[in-house]
């Protein structure tokens, strides 16, 4: 009876080991060319506000659909700096994608230069990674890569830094947030304190995040994950469930064949974890309808 435990003890944890690998999160690459801002589909002028004139630099982030959801002005007038983000706000780029279809958040940056009638929008000189990109240190995504206890304590220090800035943005702590989950869940294994962290992030989205983002749907698909190990089977199902319809409809509307046939990879890997979970609750009936629903 004791090897038997000891047997299932195993499993359960090999078990929980895949499921963390195969979590996604959203890679992050720049882009700082003019070529790159010109091939915005929707590019909101800038609205000079009275009399003032200068320049603004602007940092922004996409998502992966090509939304911008993160803008922060870094030089310029204050009195300017609100008239470009609140345009940049509304830009829109087409999906783009790095291998055989893994979508990516793209960091960026422009000057709007306010002396000009219309305001010009202009790529700016090289930045630095810690300009652009705030806070954020490269060796706690390299800890979602690969093994390293050690990113950790790097996430933490990460929040922490994002959350004492007062320029960050909700996107910006949203993904501190949930990388720090990440990795309390694959170094610390304290799903307890993940989940929280998750649920931080998913109160963050509403705003910049629609429900057909993937982005959306990785944060619950996170959720569900650290629940499950936590033992909240009950709410673990809520959150599969609605990662699973949130991957469905940003495979609908992604525009891009490659990027939806990655989510649809994607929504498989969910369905199947959802089913497990469902199965090792003795619902059969309700995992079956689960993969029949889907397609898996």
């Amino acid at each position: 009876m004791r090897t038997l435990q000891i047997i299932l003890m195993t499993l359960a944890q090999v078990l929980s080991s895949s499921n963390l690998q195969q979590l996604p999160y959203s890679r992050r690459v720049f882009m700082l060319t003019n070529q790159f801002l010109e091939r915005a589909a929707v590019k909101t002028a800038p609205v000079t506000p009275g009399a003032a004139y200068g320049s603004v630099l602007v940092i922004f982030w996409t998502s992966e659909r090509g939304a911008v959801v993160s803008a922060r002005a870094i030089e310029g007038p204050p009195e300017l700096q609100r008239a470009a983000i609140d345009a940049i706000a509304q830009w829109k780029f087409s999906a783009s994608s790095i291998g055989v279809g893994q979508p990516v958040q793209i960091g960026s940056a422009t000057i709007i230069d306010f002396s000009k009638t219309p305001p010009a929008i202009l790529a700016p000189k090289p930045l630095t990674a810690a300009q652009l990109n705030p806070g954020f240190q490269f060796k706690c995504f390299e800890g979602l890569l690969r093994r390293d206890p050690s990113s950790v304590d790097v996430c933490r220090q990460q929040l922490t830094a994002v959350e004492r800035d007062p320029k960050s943005s909700p996107m910006d702590r949203f993904t501190a947030l949930d990388q720090y989950g990440l990795v309390l869940m694959k170094y610390a294994n304290d799903p307890k304190q993940a989940s929280e962290k998750f649920s931080q992030a998913i109160s963050l989205a509403p705003g910049r995040l629609e429900p057909s983002d993937a982005e959306w749907s990785y944060a619950y698909w996170h959720r569900a994950t650290a629940e499950e190990q936590s033992g909240n089977k009950a709410e673990a199902e809520k959150d599969f469930s609605i990662a699973e319809s949130s991957l469905h409809d940003a495979q609908k509307v992604i525009g891009n064949e490659k990027i939806a046939a990655y989510y649809h990879d994607l929504l498989g890997k969910v369905v199947e974890q959802h089913s497990a979970l469902l199965d090792g609750e003795n619902k059969h009936d309700e995992a079956k309808r689960l993969r029949a629903e889907f397609g898996q």
